[in-house]
């Protein structure tokens, strides 16, 4: 009986130990070149790999807004082995781009981002740099 009841007691701390929220840093902001753990098993990590930064500069008068795109790169393990996908997504004026919300399927799970910001925004007279940006991002896993 005492078996029974310690196989019960780890299957149940095994079920608790898994997450099903995306362990990811409570600020929700990612710098540039940055990598975040989107998943433990099978191993999953969203890198901000790269940003296209076209909004019209703060103190600038444009007759378009303009938009920031962003390149995420996801990695992952899988039985067939590593796996690596890019996410493109965009803020502003992306009428021929992708949105600032995604669903996609990545190693076996399926996540929702949601760009929310890309910061600094342009100034007028300062060239961006691109190690000094950082995006926020919402990421759900569905």
């Amino acid at each position: 009986m005492k078996r029974i009841y310690f196989l019960l007691f780890a299957g149940a701390m095994l079920l608790s130990c898994q997450k099903s929220s995306v362990d990811k840093k409570e600020d929700g902001i990612l710098r540039y070149k940055e990598s975040v753990a989107i998943n433990d098993i099978p191993r999953a990590t969203l890198t901000f790999f790269d940003v296209t930064d076209n909004r019209c500069p703060e103190g600038i008068q444009c007759f378009v807004a303009g938009n920031a795109r962003v390149d995420l790169t996801l990695d992952g393990v899988t039985t067939e082995g590593r796996i690596t996908k890019h996410v493109k997504m965009c803020l502003g004026d992306c009428s021929n781009f992708v949105a600032d919300t995604i669903n996609e399927e990545f190693a076996g799970n399926k996540y929702q981002f949601i760009l929310k910001s890309v910061s600094p925004f342009p100034k007028k007279d300062m060239q961006s740099v691109k190690a000094e940006y950082n995006i926020s991002l919402e990421i759900k896993k569905n």
